[in-house]
């Protein structure tokens, strides 16, 4: 029975970084028939006869970089969340199809499905986007656990509550500003919308492709198109904004903007802060605990505690020395097989996706010709170069870290 012990009596699926969007090129995961199929295989064969948790841990929808004509909004209230969310519904039909057959056969065995909210679909906290989609599946059996989720001594989180720069108040998800009730974006979320997204028709095939940090030394073009963007993003919109200071948005100093563009550059998950290793010694309530965000899929243990960090499922490369993309990266997931409430097997499962016919260049060296025009003048250049060195030294004296 998939190498689980014949006392399991549950298995838990946990799937993290689907990442699906609005359809089309800048669409992180076009296989949603493919994922429907691969969920509808659990209710088959050695695997049918148990209780099943499908648990979609966090970045599931690909909100945060999904566009509202046009634009990616930084006010995100219940109405443009639900704008977003139908775009992504219709591109991906076959999601919603496949979740409700799964729950359909919940006669033969106890079946749910689970969302837990992550950066990129921090909407799901909004109750309309949560009713919106339970409608669209249309049976019972949908639940929307939160930031977290345990299972008898299993602990599901999507892993961004341990990543200073997209860790959000639990408590507090949602704020009221000026009549408005809208989603408190951590400040990498925000930083992200008003300065990389704006360039997504490029930068989208840079996000995609491991190692990450090969990207600038292949096109140090984009490097510099990057730190302009950013400088300017703090001299202009970014100080203007501070002095709206009544706007809840507007949190992050130039170092912050500096970390923001070091993990968009180079995807680091040590800076991206991994608590949950190091809380195996002190953990004694969760025998596993189950993350994502990271892209990384990596395995910790002490004792008989375990904690396992999926890869993802949306579409990532392998970037050759050359800047050719040479091939697809396996999608990551976990399995947890249960024992009443306790956890008796875990373990981390690899696949292949499907082909993705033009989702990405044959080389990034095809994006150079893209990324010079969008260059100011060496001049200009090295004055930013010169103004962003004196900005880093001034906080670095005052002892700000944001």
């Amino acid at each position: 029975m998939r190498g689980f012990p014949d006392s399991a009596d549950r298995l838990l699926v946990i799937f993290s970084d689907v990442e699906m969007g609005a359809g089309g090129v800048l669409d992180d995961f076009p296989h949603s028939d493919w994922l429907s199929e691969l969920m509808l295989s659990y209710t088959q064969g050695p695997t049918a006869s148990l209780a099943l948790d499908l648990v979609f841990n966090g970045d599931t929808f690909d909100l945060l970089k999904t566009s509202i004509e046009g634009h990616y909004p930084r006010y995100v209230t219940e109405e443009v969340a639900l704008a977003k969310l139908e775009r992504v519904i219709a591109a991906h039909p076959d999601f919603f199809t496949g979740i409700r057959t799964f729950l359909e056969g919940a006669h033969v065995a106890p079946r749910r499905v689970h969302f837990v909210v992550g950066n990129h679909d921090a909407e799901l906290v909004f109750p309309a986007v949560q009713r919106r989609i339970a409608s669209l599946i249309g049976v019972e059996g949908v639940h929307f656990a939160g930031f977290d989720l345990d299972i008898g001594d299993v602990h599901i989180e999507h892993g961004n509550q341990g990543d200073p720069m997209f860790a959000v108040d639990p408590a507090r998800p949602i704020i009221e500003w000026r009549d408005q009730v809208l989603l408190d974006l951590p400040w990498g979320s925000t930083t992200l919308i008003d300065v990389v997204l704006p360039l997504q028709p490029l930068l989208y095939p840079l996000d995609r492709v491991r190692p990450r940090t090969r990207v600038f030394e292949l096109l140090p073009e984009v490097k510099d198109l990057l730190a302009n963007a950013f400088w300017r993003y703090w001299t202009r919109e970014y100080l203007y904004g501070v002095l709206q200071r009544s706007d809840p948005t507007w949190k992050i100093s130039w170092t912050m903007l500096k970390e923001v563009m070091y993990r968009f550059s180079t995807f680091d998950p040590e800076t991206s802060g991994v608590p949950y290793k190091d809380l195996l010694r002190r953990e004694e309530h969760h025998r596993v605990t189950v993350v994502g965000h990271h892209h990384q899929p990596a395995w910790w243990s002490w004792g008989d505690r375990k904690v396992l960090q999926a890869g993802c499922l949306r579409n990532e490369y392998v970037l050759g020395h050359d800047g050719a993309i040479e091939s697809m990266l396996p999608k990551v997931y976990a399995e947890v097989a249960m024992s009443g409430d306790r956890a008796v097997r875990s373990h981390l499962v690899e696949i292949d996706g499907p082909a993705a016919p033009g989702h990405m260049p044959a080389s990034l060296n095809d994006l150079r010709a893209q990324a010079l025009p969008l260059l100011a003048p060496a001049e200009e250049r090295a004055q930013l170069q010169l103004a962003e060195q004196a900005q880093i030294a001034r906080e670095a004296e005052d002892g700000s870290e944001g």
